[in-house]
């Protein structure tokens, strides 16, 4: 799927939001939930602001900006981390984050986009700094059972499959919008997302976004050879699958 979609993906008791393409997460997502457990354990809360400071967290960065970044946008050579460090050792990770593509700072915009977005390996290097519990369920959410990729693999199924019931013989030369929401709405159903706007939302995790594409691969493939005919039998056979 090849546009990007921001999912709020449940992580303990909180929500990361987190873009299924991009892997562009809010980092003050994971430092709320982090503090959370750091409360809950009897341990201080830390500051996003003390993880920016860390030369050792701008080591890592670097690192991930050479494999990951957009090497259009910045020369990684041109960026020497000892003179962005103040007398006291701690970065100026305000000047930093413009060199670089792996991590943004959003001031505008809506409130809840508002913060620091980092990709997901960042994103776990800083669970790694709050939590060890946090650490184990970022691993678990976003590699292990890898949500991102049931996100983007869900997405292009949908899509192949309007282009499919555009087939049908019953919508030939239909404006056939109206369809794919309801189908949309059959499968939100069958997938128990009652209370959601969307695909993206907390509900999510990554049996679900398994699911649906495993759904709509089966649909299409039915479409394919003839065993679904018209838009009633999809509908049917949708809700036994």
């Amino acid at each position: 799927m090849q546009t990007n979609q921001d999912m709020k993906v449940k992580i303990g008791n909180g929500l990361i939001k987190i873009g299924h393409l991009t892997q562009m997460g809010k980092l003050n997502d994971i430092f709320e939930i982090g503090n959370d457990y750091r409360i809950k354990e009897n341990k201080k809360p830390k500051k996003i602001e003390q993880f920016l400071k860390s030369p050792d967290t701008w080591e890592f960065i670097i690192e991930v900006e050479r494999k990951y970044g957009n090497a259009t946008q910045t020369s990684i050579s041109d960026v020497c981390l000892s003179e962005y460090r103040s007398e006291s050792g701690e970065m100026r990770y305000s000047e930093l984050i413009k060199k670089l593509s792996v991590i943004k700072s959003q001031r505008g915009g809506k409130p809840e986009n508002r913060g620091i977005w980092t990709n997901l390996q960042i994103l776990l290097k800083g669970a790694m700094y709050l939590s060890p519990k946090l650490e184990l369920e970022v691993i678990d959410v976003f590699l292990d059972s890898k949500i991102l990729y049931f996100r983007d693999i869900g997405g292009d199924n949908f899509k192949v499959l309007n282009k499919y019931i555009d087939t049908l013989p019953d919508r030939i030369g239909k404006n056939n919008k109206g369809i794919y929401i309801q189908i949309a709405l059959i499968l939100r159903n069958k997938l128990e997302i009652f209370e959601t706007k969307g695909y993206n939302e907390e509900e999510h995790n990554a049996l679900i976004q398994k699911k649906r594409s495993e759904y709509l691969q089966s649909l299409t493939d039915m479409i394919k050879v003839g065993f679904i005919r018209n838009y009633n039998q999809l509908k049917d056979i949708l809700r036994k699958l």
